[in-house]
């Protein structure tokens, strides 16, 4: 089974029931529901069919949403704008294809922009430069031919702009949608202190979402490490890094994020362009093979597709193609972390403590956990055993499922040693173990008492 997981986004191409159910079947592990595009009744519709996929299959989903966050796009238009190199395009409030007019709702920044300012567009495949600028319209020349559709983010390389981190289009948008999350897409991260003000509005409004942080502008990097220390998770965020360094950085700026969030012991994700070949054909390219293996490699707990599965052609056969590479990739690499430099908790090094004794002895690890805490740290430190992990309800199962490793079991208990009796009964029937082997149990790191059991298999039928 594989360890390192596949997260899929859910657009016009997946929002049927039979794609996403043949996405989960084929390896999917979360789904990305991204605020961006459509409304609350288009995002409840994709959950409900979500939990039928669930329910048919046996199998359980992460849900993943993205708020818009403080980010700069492009307002609704109804079709594609084909613009050419040097064209002037005005971005405004208005829309006329004929006049290259495209609605750009974000007055309050036009003051702080300059001539001769680049804006970026698309994940970067679009450029222009300022040639004009008034209180209410910017006019820029094409640098590149392009196609401007709606909602596309704009970036003004090297430019940062002051705004509220939770606007009213998004809270409302989680007041909706916050039974159902799992993890809150942190867009345009800059700091702590605005994941603190997220965690405490989900808090207020009853959602118990995990949050994940997108690393995508560059006071992110700057802030970078007491970034991954409040979050929950982190994502690295290739689109908008390439937009706001150089693509030439964006390699550099991935590894540094993996290797700071693997340190600190948070589950990090790589995200934009995975497949990005697939979204029109069948097949990927050697260099997105190369690229996914090198992620591998580096020991990201997860892998997300995003246009391939959202808008693409081939989403069920993209999400087959990324499992495969996985399989293969992980079939003759294990990631190692260096346990010796990671942070050094108590529930740290109780993890450290059993993963190592499990792996002394050769042993499976399984742990029976109520709330998860201590898994997410055992999957930050790669066991180089197998892990079974029971928890008693689906919610804690389903914030598990996207960690490198991590395959939960739910099996509802009374307290912990229930919860290893039964996790223990359930791997001597689901696994077919033989006698001598060896099977370390345990639990989530208590305050007064803590118990570690060692049971070499015997009876088979016990």
């Amino acid at each position: 089974m594989m360890k390192t997981k596949i997260i899929a986004s859910l657009g016009p191409s997946s929002s049927s029931e039979e794609v996403i159910a043949s996405m989960l079947n084929e390896g999917v592990s979360g789904f990305r529901i991204n605020l961006v595009h459509g409304n609350p009744e288009y995002w409840l519709n994709l959950i409900e069919k979500i939990r039928e996929a669930e329910l048919k299959l046996g199998k359980l989903a992460t849900i993943l949403i993205d708020i818009k966050g403080p980010s700069l796009r492009l307002g609704d238009f109804p079709e594609t704008l084909r613009v050419s190199v040097g064209s002037i395009v005005e971005f405004s409030s208005d829309y006329s294809p004929k006049k290259l007019m495209v609605p750009f709702p974000h007055f309050e920044i036009f003051g702080k922009v300059s001539l001769g300012d680049t804006m970026i567009l698309d994940d970067g495949r679009s450029r222009f430069r300022v040639v004009e600028v008034s209180n209410d319209r910017i006019k820029a020349e094409a640098l590149t031919n392009c196609e401007l559709r709606s909602r596309k983010s704009v970036v003004f390389q090297g430019k940062s702009f002051d705004l509220p981190y939770i606007s009213s289009e998004d809270a409302e948008n989680l007041k909706a949608l916050r039974k159902f999350a799992d993890y809150i897409g942190a867009s345009l991260v800059k700091s702590p202190r605005e994941i603190e003000t997220l965690k405490e509005f989900l808090k207020d409004i009853g959602c118990n979402a995990m949050v994940m942080s997108k690393i995508e502008t560059r006071e992110a990097i700057e802030n970078l490490n007491g970034i991954i220390e409040a979050s929950d998770a982190v994502l690295v965020a290739r689109g908008d890094l390439g937009m706001n360094f150089g693509l030439e950085e964006v390699p550099r700026l991935q590894r540094t994020i993996v290797e700071n969030s693997l340190r600190i012991g948070k589950p990090v994700v790589v995200a934009t362009q995975i497949l990005e070949s697939m979204i029109s054909n069948p097949t990927p390219t050697r260099a997105e093979v190369s690229d996914i293996a090198n992620a591998v490699f580096e020991g990201v707990d997860a892998l997300m597709l995003t246009g391939e599965t959202a808008i693409g052609k081939y989403p069920v056969e993209a999400v087959r193609w990324l499992r495969r590479i996985l399989e293969r990739a992980e079939s003759y690499h294990v990631p190692v972390v260096d346990r010796e430099k990671m942070a050094k908790s108590l529930k740290k090094r109780y993890a450290k403590g059993v993963v190592e004794l499990a792996e002394d002895l050769n042993a499976i690890l399984a742990i029976y956990s109520m709330k998860g805490t201590t898994v997410f740290s055992i999957s930050s430190l790669r066991p180089r055993v197998e892990c079974y992990v029971a928890v008693p309800t689906e919610e804690v199962a389903r914030k598990l499922l996207i960690l490198w490793g991590i395959n939960p079991k739910v099996l509802n208990a009374e307290d912990y040693m229930e919860g290893m009796e039964k996790l223990y009964s359930f791997i001597l029937r689901s696994i077919g173990l033989t006698k001598g082997e060896i099977v370390v149990l345990t639990y989530g790191l208590r305050d007064r008492e803590q118990i570690v059991k060692i049971k070499v298999v015997e009876d088979l039928n016990a």
